[in-house]
């Protein structure tokens, strides 16, 4: 026996378009949240990008300015030690300049001062040292033009090796005091890149995990919202299959359970009865009471209808005063002919309405028994119909069972 609740159409109605106004809000949500979530991807890659380049840079600079501080000491130790083999043994070989200086360009303390650049305190310390390595080069060349010129070096020498010994040592200091400051410059900036990379990755896990986070909410909605749906589906659709007056099932229903219904009976291998059961004198209750009071009279009439019934059995209502009973399993036609005894025997009696009075019904019934071979629930109304009005022909409040050739 099917029930429900008329008064749910408009709730679950509504139920069901908030479904699809929380799919609109889940989708323009998540579309935001996501274009938030990618532009901040975006912004922390090239953040990191452009930080790393300047890392990258940083120490690259700072490792060339290094290595130029260095190529320079070398340069000016082999100058140092050239003057100081020469004075040993004043030998021109030993002031060879490609002993002195590999390269086609040897290194400058002028270049060393560009290649700076902008740090104040390393160009102040380097300040005096071009003008010391120009002393020095000058009193070399001058060596050099005196051992090729095959006259006493040791004026020269003794001249250069006086200069050698403060020049030298000047250089020296300078280039070893800028060299550690910049291994330490080097050490500051390393840390800065990597401090800069951790906090790059830490951000962009922090980003992951929002979107993560946001994927499974979006998820948990998306589900929630899809089972609402199909939840709210099926509501209208359990609607579209009833009366929203009576809560009975209606004539959609019967079609689309005509196969379920008769092959029911045939597997318990009992018989299925149709009832057509139309309401005598309801258009008096109308005419007399309003339309109010006939709707009244239909649902008590459902009622007492159901309470007669099983289960198994179906009602229901194919519109104004008519009604289709389905006895799903019955043994034989006397116990169909028993039911629809009942059921006229309750609708003749009284209703009492809500706004006083009391209507008189009764009710006509036709039966037809299912089936034969290849008979269908639209033939077996058929019958059932005819042998309703076979019925109302014979005095109403009473039933007809419908013969073999359909009466």
């Amino acid at each position: 026996m099917f029930e429900m609740n008329p008064g749910t159409l408009p709730r679950q109605t509504q139920t069901h378009a908030s479904v699809f106004a929380g799919f609109k809000r889940v989708l323009r949500v998540g579309t935001l949240s996501f274009a938030l979530i990618i532009t901040i991807l975006f912004a922390l890659i090239y953040y990191q990008h452009q930080r790393s380049a300047e890392s990258v840079h940083s120490v690259d600079h700072t490792r060339q300015v290094i290595a130029y501080i260095n190529a320079l000491r070398t340069y000016l130790l082999n100058l140092d030690n050239a003057v100081r083999k020469y004075a040993e043994s004043p030998n021109p070989a030993h002031l060879e300049p490609n002993l002195i200086c590999r390269q086609s360009q040897c290194p400058s303390a002028e270049k060393l001062i560009v290649l700076i650049g902008a740090d104040g305190t390393q160009a102040a310390r380097l300040a005096p040292l071009p003008a010391l390595q120009s002393a020095l080069e000058t009193g070399f060349s001058a060596l050099q033009q005196g051992a090729e010129a095959g006259g006493d070096a040791t004026p020269p020498e003794r001249e250069l090796a006086g200069f050698d010994q403060s020049a030298i040592e000047q250089i020296h200091r300078i280039l070893i005091e800028t060299e550690r400051e910049e291994l330490n410059q080097l050490e500051t900036r390393e840390a800065a890149r990597i401090h800069d990379q951790n906090l790059s990755s830490a951000l962009l896990g922090i980003a992951g995990l929002m979107t993560g986070l946001a994927l499974l909410g979006l998820y948990r909605e998306t589900v929630r919202l899809i089972r609402a749906g199909i939840h709210a589906e099926q509501t209208i659709r359990q609607l579209s299959l009833r009366d929203p007056l009576t809560g009975l099932a209606n004539r959609r229903f019967l079609q689309e359970n005509e196969k379920h219904l008769i092959a029911g009976a045939k597997r318990s291998r009992t018989q299925m009865a149709v009832l057509a059961v139309d309401l005598d004198d309801f258009k008096a209750v109308n005419d007399r009471y309003g339309h109010a009071a006939g709707d009244e009279v239909l649902v008590t009439s459902a009622e007492r209808m159901k309470q007669l019934l099983r289960e198994s059995d179906v009602i229901a209502r194919f519109g104004g005063d008519e009604f289709v009973i389905v006895l799903g399993q019955v043994d034989d036609a006397a116990a169909a002919r028993e039911v629809a005894g009942r059921v006229v025997e309750s609708l003749c009696q009284p209703i009492p309405l809500a706004a006083g009075g009391t209507a008189h019904i009764g009710a006509s019934v036709g039966i037809a028994m299912c089936c034969s071979d290849g008979e269908t629930l639209s033939d077996l109304l058929k019958k059932a119909d005819a042998a309703l009005y076979a019925a109302k022909r014979d005095g109403k409040h009473t039933f007809r069972e419908a013969d073999a050739s359909g009466v």
